[in-house]
C-alpha cells in the first residue's frame, strides 16, 4: 500500500509522536486528535488492524492495497500501544470534537435562518439545513404515516435497543396495508453511530417519494411496483451518544460487558467511548470472521455470539419477514458501493455477474469504485450483505457516502455536504444518492433479477413461503476452547400474502435456491407453501421451487380445496 496513511486518534494532548516516543502522553477525556502515521505495505496495515485500533476512512487506493487509512483511538493507552507497535505520527488537527462543535453551531444558525426566511432553505425535499435529532427523526416518520396513510406504513421493530430505545421504520407504497406480495427494497441508515449523514440521505428520500407521487411519473410507477422498507436510526442509541455530542466520534452501541444491559449513565462515561458492539460486525453470517475483533476494545468488535445484538436481531428479523431483492445499507465516508465477498475466507459468488453488474451501475451514478470488499476496501466479516445474501440471496450493498473529507469532517462532514450528496451538486456534483436510490429501487423491482410464483385461489386467501436456514460462522475460538469452531445458526424466513379480490396473484419473491457459503454454487432448496382463510389452520400446499429470473405459475388445482 502507500507509504503513508493518515490515522484519526482519540488520545490526549499528543503533539508530535514517533516510533521512539517517549512516556506516553497525559489522556484528557473527550480529546480526538488526527495524526498521520507512516505504513509500508499490506503486512505494515495487517500489524495495525491486529492492534484493534478503530480505522474510520481510507482514501487514494483500493483499502489496505493503497492509499490512505484513517483510523481513531480512544485513549492514551491505544497511543501506547501505536508506539509500542512502532509507529509514529504527525498530528494534523489537535482537537477533532472542538472543531466540530463549531460546525453544529454554525448549522445552528443556519437553522435558525431558514426557519425565519424560507428563502435560506435548502433544495432538499424537505429543505432542511442542519442535521436531524433521533426525536426529529421519529417525529418526522410518525408525520409521514399520519399524512400519507395510504402511501405510509409506520412500524416498530419488535425488540427496542440496549438502553430501551424503541426502533421505527416504515413502509411505502401505494396501498400500502395490503398484502400484495410486490418486491422490496430495503434502505437503512446509521448502524454507526457518528454516520450521521445516512440517516439525512435516508429520510430525504422517504419524503422525495411521497411528495412526487402522482406527478413524477418514475415515482408513481416504482411506488406502484415495489415496497420501500425504510429504517432510518438502526442504532438509535449510538446516534444519541454521538448527535448529542456525548460521545461524539463513537461507532458502535451501547453494549459495555458482554451479556449484561448498560445503563445510560454506563454508555456516557468518558471510558465508554470505544466500548460497544460494531453492529456490522455482528450479522450471522461469517461471524468471526478476517476484519472482525474480537476484543471489546475493538473498533470493529464483533459481539459475544452471532446476532447478540438487539439492534442486529431486528434487522435480522426484518429481512426473513420480507422478500428483499436488494438492499443499501448506508455508511460513511470512503466512496465506494460494497457487495460480497466481504472478506477472503468466502466463496466467489454463482451469480457474481450479475451482481457485479448492479454494483457497477449503481458505482457509474455514485463516480465510486464498485464491487467485493476485500478487492476494493479492506476484511469484513459479519456484515449485513453477508447475512442477507447468504440468507435470501439479496442483491445487499454498502454505500460509503460523503467523501472527500479529512481531519475534523470525516463522518459528519459540515451539512452542505449531506444536501451535495443527496441532490448531486456542489463538491459532488453528477455523485446523486437520490438517483441512485431510485435505481437501486427500480432494480428491487425488475423480476429479471428475483422471482415470481403466480396463480389463482380463492379471493382473501392468504398464502405464506416458509423456508428454514442454517447459516454458519467462520471459525471461531470462543472464550474457555482452545480449538476454533464453526457455529450454526438457525433462522426461519417466512413472508405472507393476499390473494387480492379478483382471484389471480403475482408475488415477487427471493429465489428458493440461496448461494452457498462453501462453493461457487447455490443450494438447490425449495420454499414451503401453505395457506388458509380467515382465522382458520394453516393447509399445506406443496413445495415450491423457483429460481433468480424465472416465473412459477400455480395452478389453482395445486393448492388444497378449502384455498
Amino acid at each position: 500500500m502507500a507509504s503513508l496513511a493518515a490515522l484519526a486518534l482519540t488520545v490526549g494532548a499528543l503533539g508530535q509522536g514517533s516510533a521512539v516516543a517517549d512516556e506516553p502522553s497525559e489522556y484528557e477525556p473527550g480529546r480526538t486528535t488526527i495524526v498521520e502515521v507512516a505504513l509500508d505495505g499490506r503486512a505494515d496495515h495487517e500489524r495495525l488492524t491486529a492492534l484493534g485500533l478503530d480505522e474510520v476512512g481510507h482514501h487514494g487506493g483500493a483499502g489496505h492495497r493503497g492509499g490512505d487509512v484513517e483510523v481513531m483511538l480512544h485513549g492514551e493507552s491505544d497511543a501506547r500501544a501505536l508506539r509500542k507497535a512502532g509507529f509514529g505520527w504527525d498530528v494534523v488537527v489537535e482537537d477533532v470534537d472542538a472543531v466540530n462543535r463549531k460546525a453544529r453551531a454554525a448549522e445552528a444558525q443556519a437553522a435558525a435562518a431558514a426557519a425565519a426566511d424560507p428563502a435560506e432553505r435548502s433544495d432538499l425535499p424537505t429543505g432542511r439545513v442542519s442535521y436531524r435529532t433521533l426525536k426529529d427523526v421519529n417525529a418526522e416518520l410518525k408525520e409521514l404515516a399520519r399524512r400519507y396513510p395510504r402511501t405510509v406504513s409506520l412500524f416498530r421493530l419488535p425488540r427496542p435497543s440496549l438502553l430501551g430505545t424503541p426502533v421505527y421504520g416504515v413502509e411505502v407504497t401505494h396501498d400500502v396495508t395490503a398484502d400484495s406480495g410486490k418486491p422490496v427494497f430495503l434502505l437503512t441508515g446509521l448502524t454507526h453511530s457518528r454516520e450521521w449523514p445516512t440517516t439525512e440521505l435516508t429520510m430525504e428520500f422517504l419524503w422525495d417519494l411521497v411528495q412526487n407521487d402522482g406527478d413524477d411519473a418514475r415515482i408513481t410507477s416504482l411506488l406502484e411496483r415495489g415496497r420501500l422498507v425504510a429504517v432510518p436510526v438502526v442504532n438509535p442509541d449510538g446516534y444519541e451518544m454521538s448527535r448529542g455530542l456525548v460521545h461524539e466520534q463513537k461507532r458502535k452501541n451501547c453494549r459495555v460487558r458482554d451479556g449484561a444491559v448498560p445503563t445510560r449513565a454506563e454508555c456516557a462515561a468518558a471510558g465508554a467511548a470505544n466500548l460497544g458492539v460494531d453492529l456490522n460486525r455482528n450479522y450471522t453470517a461469517f461471524w468471526g470472521g478476517p476484519g472482525s475483533g474480537a476484543r471489546a476494545t475493538d473498533s470493529n468488535y464483533r459481539g459475544a455470539a452471532p446476532g447478540s445484538e438487539p439492534e442486529i436481531a431486528n434487522m435480522i428479523d426484518l429481512v426473513n419477514s420480507h422478500h428483499v431483492t436488494l438492499a443499501i445499507s448506508n455508511h460513511t465516508p470512503d466512496e465506494r458501493v460494497l457487495r460480497v465477498p466481504s472478506a477472503p475466507n468466502e466463496p466467489t459468488p454463482a451469480e457474481e455477474a450479475v451482481y457485479q453488474k448492479i454494483a457497477e451501475i449503481l458505482g457509474q451514478i455514485m463516480g465510486w469504485p464498485a464491487g467485493p470488499w476485500p478487492e476494493i476496501y479492506y476484511d469484513a466479516s459479519g456484515t449485513a450483505e453477508q447475512t442477507s445474501f447468504y440468507t435470501s440471496g439479496t442483491f445487499a450493498f454498502t454505500f460509503e457516502n460523503t467523501p472527500g473529507h479529512r481531519d475534523n469532517d470525516r463522518f459528519h462532514p459540515p451539512y452542505p455536504s449531506v444536501i451535495d450528496q443527496y441532490l448531486g451538486t456542489g463538491e459532488y456534483e453528477g455523485s446523486t444518492a437520490r438517483e441512485a436510490f431510485l435505481t437501486a429501487f427500480g432494480q428491487a423491482s425488475d423480476p429479471a433479477y428475483h422471482a415470481v410464483v403466480s396463480g389463482a385461489a380463492k379471493p382473501g386467501t392468504e398464502l405464506a413461503l416458509r423456508k428454514d436456514v442454517s447459516l454458519t460462522t467462520s471459525p471461531v475460538t470462543l472464550p474457555g476452547e482452545t480449538v476454533p469452531l464453526v457455529l450454526p445458526v438457525d433462522d426461519r424466513v417466512e413472508t405472507t400474502m393476499t390473494v387480492p379480490k379478483g382471484g389471480r396473484f403475482t408475488w415477487h419473491v427471493n429465489p428458493s435456491d440461496r448461494p452457498s457459503q462453501a462453493f461457487t454454487a447455490n443450494v438447490r432448496e425449495s420454499w414451503s407453501l401453505t395457506c388458509r382463510r380467515g382465522n382458520g389452520a394453516w393447509k399445506d400446499a406443496g413445495t415450491v421451487r423457483v429460481t433468480r429470473g424465472q416465473e412459477v405459475t400455480l395452478d389453482r388445482t395445486a393448492l388444497p380445496p378449502s384455498c
